[in-house]
């Protein structure tokens, strides 16, 4: 298994997995644990429940 790392905004990390999902690309958000505000970890956690199957 290979890995990429993204470093980017929630609303970016949403169009890249959008993206990959469009092109039948199997992709899994995790959870970095790094410190983001309470509003980005929310956005986070929303991409995990919405993109991940």
């Amino acid at each position: 298994m290979a890995k990429i790392e993204i470093k980017g905004t929630p609303e970016k990390l949403d169009r890249i997995a959008i993206f990959l999902k469009a092109n039948s690309i199997p992709h899994v958000i995790i959870d970095d644990y790094g410190n983001h505000s309470k509003e980005d970890s929310e956005k986070y956690r929303d991409l995990m429940l919405r993109h991940n199957d």
